[in-house]
């Protein structure tokens, strides 16, 4: 395979993090250009000082390949811990199913943890219970939750349950279970399993030592037996705009279908929520959410009297991108960056994140996450300064890891104090195809966003184009717009008028499209939508951006 980048290659190292306790070295290698390409960027001549890439220390943690399973009644938090085999009972598969012709199909399948047995409310990962598909239409049509009351037994079906809160932006939501299985009604005093402590995971850093409990999934069209996995926690992730931590990271591997269970701490209380940054079938989960992030919404929950309506918008594009992906298992987040970082063994956790620098820092840490992408897959990291490409300050390595993966690296330009000022945007390829991307802005100010209107209907093309037309029997509602100047944008947020009247608010969420294209935000409305002139007001950045119109006959 020919070098992505020039012919003048040079080896560089770089830091990876894959979970766990062995360490080796992950090569990467960057290829050097003509220094006229760069002369825009980097004050500095020749090209072995501008071609040289600023790398972290090249170490990379590894996981044991397959999860410890640890039979009910062990207690590895100690004589005072909760027994597992009582945590068990609390842990139940969650599993959207849509209903068509009267045969059931299940979407997804994952985890969730009972937290109030009185109001019967469970929390899961929000990508486990995502309502709509990536046309825009409802995913399921109700929520299969399946319990384990015998230690050693397989999950049963049970209940049905409803989705009644979430924050798309953290990745928690709640169920309440409302129904028997296959029933209209909740059978009284059926719904006997015991609910979970909840505990402080503010005071959760690395080396806490955890157990881990979800359902792994299906074999043979069966349920799986709940697995336990004791792990410790080995860092922390963040994002930008979110003041507290988002993610406590593990050197646990464990399969898709965990997603939604529960971490314990050594006294087994709840401290976290296990999920995927995307779910993903084909990829490994070994993150957590901090219970901090799912308090909120719980309590939130709790104290809202009408009925939970999920943000509807275009979901499935490239991160930091508005185009499709490619059509394979592999995903890639959009980068995010730091001005600092905190170094302990093997793990580096970033912190100060942000995209938009006013000052120029000495360097860019920067992180991003992979799933589902097979070994040996060429990882191309791609920098630009203001459009023009930073080959030199470009590399590219074989992955070597396995479903899950945080890779994250140091960029500084040589010979300089500072980052060079302007718009650094870091693509990542994977298997040849862009995968995700991101722009810092260091020292200079981002364009103000341009939208216009470009259609609506009821369900949308995978190029984000308007596909079946909304009518009065549809039950969702979805406006198209182009978009300029948008590449420093940080949030997107709407609301929904029928006939002059404000019927839907969505919560703020980030932007994640990038520069310029096309997308869609919608309204799904709890049954027919009806005739009439719904309108839809876009803000990005707080600000009213355009007015999209949906006439519906």
């Amino acid at each position: 395979m020919p070098p992505p980048f020039g012919t003048a290659r040079r080896v560089a190292s770089s830091w990876a993090r894959r979970y766990g306790s062995t360490s080796m070295f992950t090569p990467r290698r960057a290829w050097c250009l003509a220094a006229v390409l760069l002369l825009t960027a980097i004050p500095a001549s020749g090209c072995d000082r501008v071609g040289r890439i600023i790398p972290g220390n090249g170490l990379v943690g590894r996981a044991s390949s397959t999860p410890a399973l640890l039979a009910p009644g062990s207690r590895p938090g100690g004589a005072t811990a909760i027994p597992d085999a009582q945590l068990a009972q609390s842990i139940v598969v969650v599993q959207p199913a849509m209903t068509t012709d009267g045969k059931q199909q299940i979407a997804r399948s994952g985890s969730g943890v009972i937290v109030d047995a009185d109001q019967r409310l469970i929390l899961t990962s929000y990508a486990v219970v995502l309502p709509f598909r990536a046309d825009g239409s409802p995913a399921y049509t109700t929520i299969l939750i399946s319990t384990n009351r015998t230690p050693d037994g397989a999950p049963t079906p049970e209940f049905e349950a409803d989705l009644v809160g979430a924050d798309p932006v953290s990745g928690i939501a709640v169920l309440r279970v409302m129904r028997d299985a296959g029933a209209s009604s909740l059978s009284p005093g059926r719904f006997n399993l015991p609910a979970v402590s909840l505990g402080d995971a503010r005071t959760a850093a690395a080396g806490l030592a955890v157990r881990l409990f979800g359902h792994p999934g299906s074999s043979d069209g069966h349920l799986s037996p709940l697995a336990i996995r004791p792990t410790t926690i080995i860092g922390i992730r963040g994002a930008p705009g979110v003041t507290n931590r988002t993610w406590l990271k593990t050197d646990a591997r464990l399969p898709a279908g965990v997603a939604g269970g529960g971490a314990f701490n050594p006294a087994g209380a709840l401290i976290g929520i296990l999920a995927q940054d995307r779910y993903l079938e084909t990829a490994e989960v070994s993150q957590l959410l901090p219970l901090e992030l799912a308090v909120l919404v719980l309590d939130r929950t709790k104290k809202e009297t009408a009925r939970y309506q999920a943000a509807i918008q275009l979901r499935t594009n490239i991160p930091g991108a508005a185009a499709p992906p490619p059509n394979d298992t592999m995903w890639v987040s959009a980068p995010v960056f730091g001005v600092n970082a905190i170094q302990s063994g093997t793990n580096r956790d970033l912190f100060d994140y942000g995209a938009r620098f006013t000052s120029a820092p000495p360097a860019l840490y920067y992180e991003y996450v992979l799933e589902g992408v097979p070994r040996g897959t060429i990882i191309e990291e791609r920098w630009s300064l203001d459009n023009v490409a930073q080959d030199s300050l470009s590399s590219s390595y074989r992955w070597d890891g396995r479903g899950v993966g945080i890779q994250g690296d140091r960029m500084a330009v040589p010979g300089s104090q500072t980052i060079t000022r302007g718009r650094w945007r870091l693509e990542i390829w994977a298997g040849g195809a862009l995968r995700a991307q991101a722009t810092a802005f260091v020292g200079v100010t981002p364009r103000d966003p341009k939208v216009t209107p470009a259609g609506s209907g009821s369900t949308a093309t995978t190029d984000a184009k308007p596909q079946a037309p909304a009518i009065a029997t549809s039950t969702q509602a979805l406006a198209f717009f182009d978009f300029t100047g948008a590449e420093g944008a940080q949030t997107i947020d709407w609301l929904v008028l029928y006939k002059n009247q404000r019927i839907y608010t969505s919560p703020v969420l980030r932007w994640d499209y990038g520069d310029a294209g096309r997308a869609w935000v919608g309204y799904a409305a709890n049954g027919p939508l009806g005739s009439g002139k719904y309108e839809i007001e876009l803000h990005i950045d707080g600000k009213v951006m355009a007015v999209l119109p949906i006439v519906v006959p």
